[in-house]
């Protein structure tokens, strides 16, 4: 038997090889053709295939973009391998990684770490669990999901602060630097601009999101 799994072995082994490879920047990631035996995703390599993880990609982009290149490289390997031209190889027991199960706890945003972090954190969890944090100063505080968001290097603040909300999106200091948040989702509500949420949610600097 011979499986497609979407990371280079030995790294990311186990169940979320494509949200992980994205939460921890890395620069690249593939698929890996390999020979299935007792253990989990550490079976014999048969073949490879690498891909940039890019700064517009999310787990969902990557995932689509790893099952054509999976597919293609396995119809390639699969007739070799059965002529016996290819010979798998073992995987190296160096940089051996797991990729733990993702769960909803996952999503939860800590305005303590760093924007960049964060910034992959919300590109690697979507669309499943996707990240949120709580608005507070209200009533009671809204669950705001957040769908896309960029870093803003050189800003400076009380992790969770928000330092502008404009149309250009609301601006949450981390540690360090800050998250701007383009498109959210109130609880009940659907996925709009920043612009758009503002336009019935006044908020203003000194608020605070929390995780």
């Amino acid at each position: 038997f011979v499986n497609v799994h979407a990371s280079l072995l030995p790294k990311y082994r186990g169940a979320a090889p494509i949200q992980w490879a994205i939460l921890n920047d890395e620069p690249e990631t593939g698929v890996t053709i390999m020979q299935i035996d007792a253990g989990l995703d550490t079976g014999p390599i048969l073949a490879v295939s690498t891909t940039p993880i890019l700064p517009q990609d999310s787990a969902r982009t990557l995932h689509d973009r790893l099952a054509r290149t999976g597919a293609d490289l396995l119809v390639r390997t699969v007739p070799e391998y059965a002529a016996g031209r290819l010979h798998p190889q073992a995987q190296p027991t160096e940089g051996a990684t797991y990729a733990r199960k993702i769960t909803k706890e996952d999503g939860r945003l800590d305005w303590t770490r760093p924007a960049r972090e964060l910034w992959n954190r919300v590109r690697g969890l979507a669309p499943w669990p996707g990240t949120y944090a709580r608005l507070t100063g209200g009533p009671k505080p809204m669950l705001l999901k957040i769908h896309e968001a960029t870093v803003k290097t050189g800003l400076a603040g009380s992790p969770g602060e928000i330092l502008t909300a404009d149309r250009g999106g609301i601006v949450v200091a981390c540690s360090p630097d800050a998250l701007c948040l383009t498109e959210v989702q109130r609880e009940g509500g659907r996925r709009v601009t920043a612009a758009e949420f503002l336009a019935g949610h006044s908020l203003h600097p000194g608020q605070r999101l929390e995780g």
